[in-house]
């Protein structure tokens, strides 16, 4: 059995398009529940401290293996259907799978 593996979600929400942004929220969460996605943690972004651009939030999401998260992104006709949504909802969106360090 593989260790949980985490999804940290950086993202920064158009406010010139609240109508996809709404559509993108309103379906994804069902579809992350569907492959074993669960909310861990939302956090506002205060500021940054290197010259980066500053996110305005950062979600955090378990999954149960990486092929699950690779299974919603990226194989999941249901969230293909929102991807158009989502680049347009968002300004800017970046995706980390991150996982604890082997022992």
């Amino acid at each position: 059995m593989e260790n949980p593996t985490f999804l940290v979600v950086q993202a920064t929400p158009n406010p010139d398009n609240q109508e996809d942004l709404q559509k993108y929220g309103s379906q994804s969460y069902a579809i992350l529940a569907k492959h074993g996605g669960v909310p861990v943690a939302s956090y506002n972004v205060d500021s940054v401290m290197d010259a980066g651009a500053k996110p305005a939030v950062i979600g955090v999401f378990s999954f149960p293996s990486q092929q699950a998260i690779q299974d919603l992104l990226v194989n999941d006709p249901d969230y293909q259907q929102l991807v158009p949504f989502r680049d347009k909802g968002f300004s800017d969106i970046r995706f980390f799978v991150c996982s604890a360090p082997s022992q």
